[in-house]
């Protein structure tokens, strides 16, 4: 390999490991958004919680493909609350059954105590 080649070799890769550190850097100091996950359980027809499954993939997408980051789901409605203790599946969110009423002082009670919350509730805001 004569001299010129060598030089052209040694700052191309030169070039490629800093871009990759720099990547690296960029990808450790702004780790993805994290939120939690307010799913309001009350009574929704049907086609309404189809379109609150569709928005709950949607984010659940950005999770696989680390976007962001879904810290935790949590289901509510007027007789109660549930931590999840897993990541649900969309295919489970959307085949979960809404009942009892909206409780709208838990809703705004949690939406305080997650201030990073993605609320999903038929209800209108």
């Amino acid at each position: 390999m004569n001299k010129l080649n060598r030089k052209v070799v040694t700052t191309l890769g030169l070039g490629w490991l800093g871009f990759g550190l720099v990547g690296g850097a960029i990808a450790f100091g702004l780790p993805p958004m994290q939120i939690t996950v307010l799913i309001d359980r009350s009574f929704c027809p049907q086609d309404k919680w189809q379109a609150i499954a569709s928005t709950y993939n949607d984010l659940y997408q950005q999770h696989q493909n680390r976007d962001l980051q879904i810290k935790e789901v949590i289901l509510f409605n007027d007789l109660g609350q549930e931590v999840l203790s897993g990541l649900p599946s969309p295919d489970s969110v959307r085949s979960l059954n809404t009942y009892g009423r909206s409780n709208q002082e838990r809703q705004k009670q949690l939406l305080s105590t997650y201030p990073q919350a993605k609320l999903l509730s038929c209800q209108s805001p």
